[in-house]
């Protein structure tokens, strides 16, 4: 079973089930410590409507506050949920601009972390 994260009745994103949950309970944890909402709308027939606008200040918060420290422990917590946010939010044709070299860093990874999503 999958479970469909959609953008405009198109999907950007089809992992199992599981995984599909684990992904939205990490983004909704991660929510309320950027204090933004994730522009997730999970529905009970296991799909997820994806509001780009929302979706994008909510990556823009988890990618500030993952250039703002160079505490390792942070990065490595935000490191799933933020690749994959951002591995989604560029399949709804939305790119973001890095502020510094280590949002550069991680954002150079997008593209090889996409492969196996």
């Amino acid at each position: 079973m999958s479970y469909y994260f959609e953008v405009a009745g198109e999907t950007v994103w089809d992992p199992s089930l599981r995984i599909g949950k684990w992904y939205l309970a990490f983004a909704e944890s991660a929510s309320e410590l950027v204090q933004r909402p994730t522009g997730l709308t999970p529905s009970d027939d296991d799909t997820c409507a994806v509001d780009v606008q929302a979706f994008r200040q909510f990556v823009e918060g988890l990618l500030d506050c993952y250039g703002s420290t160079r505490h390792p422990v942070q990065h490595g917590l935000m490191r799933g949920v933020l690749l994959a946010s951002l591995v989604i939010l560029g399949r709804a044709g939305v790119a973001i601009a890095p502020k510094s070299e280590r949002e550069a860093s991680l954002l150079g990874e997008v593209e090889s972390f996409a492969r196996s999503m």
